[in-house]
Parts: structure tokens; C-alpha cells; sequence
């Protein structure tokens, strides 16, 4: 794991700002907004210039899907240790950047030593936002302006209780400081989001918000996915916009949300595919570890929406069940709105794949929305089924290689329509020989590129 603390000069002297005068300060702006409409307004405001001002999405469309197959398994334990390190390469790549600390820095404009931060993790139910992977963020964090930013200018947020949820100071402690751990929204009383609903000072009162949702389904007919987008339910009071695609659009659009969510990190360590939000991880026919091991990472809520609903419906499809169309994902994209990207046309997708890494360190990055994902099963005895998905319909082959690159066996040569795709292997050669125990190849050829992919038969 690469630890990089080189600091940007650039990035101002602003005086640090403690805990206890962050938390000061919110309880300031909620007392400010119970006196009175004057007081609030000019609270108000102050915080959409500052918001306005900071922050306009220099990433739209850019997203990173990273699989890693060993950090955590199904039902397993997770390695906090990799997680961590998933987490900052995954930024990296992000911002185009061999370095840590300066990738984390650029995805915030204007960072000076006393910004203040806000991170939405969703821990309904026992499919959550695994407090491995945000520490992962807080440590990426703590490597900023040199080693020296204070993460206990960093609240961790949500109205589930988060330490029963594995969320403890002490996981969270770098350079002898911690974040604050709530379980609570902390809404306004005076500020209205959406009809009588209130928008959480956390969220008033940050510089930059990380939004670091599951990955789930939802059981409600409106949402039918319950990623970045839908995480901001729990930063209201009342939370009972559920199924309200408006009130999420107007959330999502507001000024002290969507200028300042400069980082969106969808965990899907785990993740649901059907059924509502209490349900538990489920095993994934579409990973051979029986769980989808993948975090997304991008600046572009709408675009986290439309893979993460992408990678649902390809395990969906699996099943032989109807896919989640979510049509607010492209509403969010187009007026009144305009939160992101939808068309994958206009993405920069960024897949990789760590299984790669005894290939060559760069061979598990693909950019553009054809990529090889995992075969199922891996290791395999007696058959696989590989599976690749292209951005546009076109020709494609599939072969398999040895160890030495000869050619073994000749799967497909045709054309393939858009989206995921699957061709079976049973382990045998073109005259119908089974194929010894070993590690194979499977090259998928497709029109300006070639993937390779290393299988593993276990006889």
C-alpha cells in the first residue's frame, strides 16, 4: 500500500478548527436557526455562496469499479488491512495520481487545515456500509497537507446506531485524533429541504460531504435501488421520503449537498440484489467468491447510480428475473436537475480487477464500458462460465490459452449484443480432450482491444 504525504503549498494557512468548535459551531447554527428566521437566513446564505463557490464536478462521468476477490469474502472476515489499501489505490486511479495524499487532496478544492467534513454511511439493516472500508477514506484523510489534517474534523453519520455496526473511535484514530461517530441526522429545526422535511447540519455546516453507501436493493416501487442518491433519506428529519423520487432529486440538488459531495464511494464488499433494505448480504451467482468484493468510487452520484443498478440487474439476470429500471437515474441526469451523468457514452469507466495483478501491475485496468469480469467458478473442476460485457454490440472472440499461449480451445466468434455476456468452458480442447489441471487464459478479442483473464482447473 502506497503511503504518500506529499502536500500541496497551495492550498492555503487557514487556522485549524477543533472538535469541540466544530461541534460548537453546529450547535451555534441550530440555535441561530430556532431564533428566528433572520439569523437563519443570513446562516443560510453564507453556506450556499461557500457551497457555490467551492465546487463545481471537475470529474463528471469518471468512475472507478475495482474488484478485489480477497478483501472480504461472503460471510467471512474482512481484512481491514486490504480494504484500506483498495480504498487509496482506488482513489488514486480516481484522480490520476501515484500518490496518495495528493489524490485525496485534489478531489477537494480549496482544502485548508480547518475543512471540515461529512460522511453518509448507510447501516439500515445488516447489509451496511462496512466501517472498513470508510476507514479507509478517514486514513486517506489523515495523509492530506503532509500527514498533518485533523480527522476529528470529520463526523460519520447516520440515524442507525453505527458502534453496533462496528464503527469504534479507536479504529478510526490516526496521528492520535478520531472522528466523530453519530447516530443521530442532527436536523435543523427551521431549515426545510423538501415539503416539512429538514436537512441534518452536518450537512449545513461541512466544507465537503463523502457520501458511502451499500450496495442494496430496495423493496419500494419508486427506488427499486438503494445506493448514493437514496442515502440522503437518512440525512432528513422526518425520513419519510422514501419512494418520494422528487423529494430525493431535491435533496440531492441542494446546495449544501451536491456542490459539496466531492467523493462518492459505493461499498459493495456485500450487497442485495432483491428485497428491501433490512435484508441480509446474499450470495452472487456473478462473483465466484460468492459476493461482489467491488468498490465504486467516482465524483458523480448519477453515475455510481447507473453501475451499481448495472451490476444488480446483471446478477438479477442470473436468476432469470426482471431487471430494476430506476428511470430517476436518467431524470437525474436532465433538467430541471442536472446531477450527473447517465450515458455511458459520456463516462470514463475504469474497471479493475486485482486478479490481474500476476499478469503485470496495469493489466487489470480497463477503461470504457467493455470489461472482463470474474468467471463463475473460479477455481472450476468441471465447467466456467466467463463472462464479459461490451459497451456497444459488435464482434467479439473468445479463446482459451495455456500457460506457454497456445491456443486450446476456440469458444466464440461472433457478434454479441450490449451489456454482459456469457460463454460456457467445460474445461476441454477443440478435439474435445479435457484440459489437465493448471491455469489457463481466456482471451476475449473485441473490436480496438484484447482482455486477457487467468482461469484457474482443478481437477
Amino acid at each position: 500500500m502506497q503511503d504518500g504525504r506529499n502536500g500541496w503549498g497551495s492550498l492555503g494557512e487557514a487556522p485549524s478548527r477543533s472538535r469541540r468548535d466544530f461541534l460548537k459551531a453546529s450547535a451555534l447554527a441550530a440555535a441561530a436557526a430556532a431564533a428566528g428566521p433572520s439569523i437563519a437566513g443570513r446562516r443560510l446564505r453564507s453556506g450556499i455562496a461557500a457551497a457555490t463557490e467551492r465546487r463545481e464536478n471537475t470529474m463528471p462521468g469518471r468512475i472507478v469499479i475495482f474488484h478485489d476477490p480477497v478483501i472480504g469474502g461472503h460471510l467471512g472476515e474482512i481484512n481491514k488491512d486490504r480494504v484500506e489499501g483498495t480504498v487509496h489505490h482506488g482513489v488514486r486511479i480516481l484522480a490520476g495520481i501515484d500518490d496518495t495524499a495528493t489524490a485525496f487532496e485534489l478531489l477537494f478544492p480549496g482544502l485548508h487545515s480547518g475543512s471540515t467534513f461529512a460522511i453518509k454511511v448507510n447501516c439500515i439493516g445488516p447489509t451496511d456500509t462496512r466501517w472498513e472500508a470508510v476507514r479507509g477514506v478517514v486514513s486517506g484523510l489523515s495523509l492530506m497537507l503532509g500527514g498533518t489534517y485533523d480527522v476529528s474534523q470529520v463526523i460519520i453519520y447516520d440515524p442507525h446506531n453505527l458502534h453496533s455496526h462496528g464503527y469504534q473511535e479507536d479504529e478510526f484514530t490516526f496521528n492520535g485524533n478520531y472522528p466523530l461517530i453519530s447516530h443521530t441526522a442532527n436536523c435543523s429545526s427551521s431549515y426545510y429541504v423538501y415539503g416539512n422535511h429538514r436537512l441534518s447540519n452536518y450537512l449545513l455546516d461541512c466544507d465537503y460531504v463523502i457520501n458511502f453507501p451499500a450496495l442494496k436493493s430496495h423493496s419500494n416501487g419508486n427506488n427499486q435501488i438503494t445506493v448514493a442518491m437514496k442515502n440522503h433519506y437518512g440525512s432528513c428529519c422526518s425520513q419519510g421520503l422514501c419512494g418520494n423520487i422528487t423529494g430525493m432529486l431535491t435533496v440531492n440538488s441542494d446546495p449544501n449537498v451536491g456542490p459539496k459531495t466531492c467523493l462518492v464511494v459505493t461499498d459493495g464488499i456485500r450487497g442485495t440484489y432483491n428485497g428491501g433494505p433490512g435484508e441480509p448480504p446474499q450470495t452472487w451467482n456473478t462473483f465466484a467468491e460468492g459476493t461482489p468484493n467491488t468498490l465504486l468510487l467516482t465524483t458523480d452520484p448519477v453515475t455510481n447510480e447507473y453501475w451499481a443498478r448495472d451490476m444488480i440487474n446483471a446478477e438479477r439476470d442470473s436468476h432469470g428475473w426482471s431487471p430494476k429500471p430506476c428511470p430517476w437515474i436518467e431524470e437525474a441526469s436532465g433538467d430541471p436537475w442536472y446531477l450527473g451523468i447517465s450515458d455511458p457514452e459520456q463516462m470514463t469507466v475504469i474497471y479493475h480487477d486485482v486478479s490481474f495483478s500476476d499478469v503485470s501491475d496495469d493489466a487489470g485496468i480497463s477503461v470504457g464500458a467493455s470489461f472482463f469480469v470474474p468467471n463463475v467458478p473460479n477455481p472450476f473442476t468441471q465447467a466456467t462460465t466467463l463472462r464479459f460485457r461490451l459497451g456497444k454490440p459488435g464482434p467479439a472472440t473468445l479463446l482459451i490459452a495455456d500457460a506457454s499461449g497456445r491456443i486450446l480451445r476456440r469458444l466464440a466468434r461472433r457478434e454479441f449484443p450490449a451489456g454482459y455476456c456469457e460463454v460456457r468452458w467445460d474445461g476441454r480442447d477443440d478435439k474435445g480432450k479435457q484440459a489437465p489441471s493448471g491455469t489457463y487464459f481466456a482471451r476475449l478479442e473485441t473490436a480496438g482491444a484484447v482482455r486477457t483473464r487467468p482461469i484457474l482447473l482443478a481437477r
